[in-house]
């Protein structure tokens, strides 16, 4: 067994969230059921900015 951490694949379909899957081997069945593979650094700039959020000490 490797001790390396597995990359990610993100997979999405307009009007449902990502999907993040490890350790996929064939990706056949996502585009099967519709799914468009997107790059990592693709989905994390899709995320919204995190809102200015005040924290309790802070109030």
């Amino acid at each position: 067994m490797s001790d390396e951490t597995p990359n990610p694949r993100y997979f999405t379909k307009e009007g449902e969230s990502v999907q993040v899957v490890y350790n996929l081997r064939d990706a056949t069945p996502y585009f099967d059921l519709g799914y468009e593979e997107v790059d990592e650094a693709a989905y994390l700039a899709s995320l919204p900015a995190p809102a200015n959020v005040s924290t309790v000490e802070g109030d």
